[in-house]
């Protein structure tokens, strides 16, 4: 894991508690705090399953991989 990634999990859990806190109010500002943390979720899932450290390891190029397998 690199930095980026160790910061989105610290982002993710500030937000999730924040998110908790609103929930306790009578008023609907937990759903704004929910869809944060969900964005910022995705965001993290796919750090992680695209990129390794700082190389984005994804390639769309169909040849590139046939030469990688054979």
């Amino acid at each position: 894991m690199n930095g980026r990634q160790k910061f989105l999990i610290l982002l993710l859990i500030v937000l999730t508690f924040f998110t908790f806190m609103a929930s306790a109010s009578p008023t609907t500002m937990w759903m704004e705090w929910a869809v944060v943390v969900v964005l910022v979720f995705f965001m993290l899932l796919f750090d992680l399953a695209f990129t390794n450290d700082n190389d984005f390891v994804f390639d769309p190029d169909a040849d590139n991989w046939r030469r990688k397998t054979e």
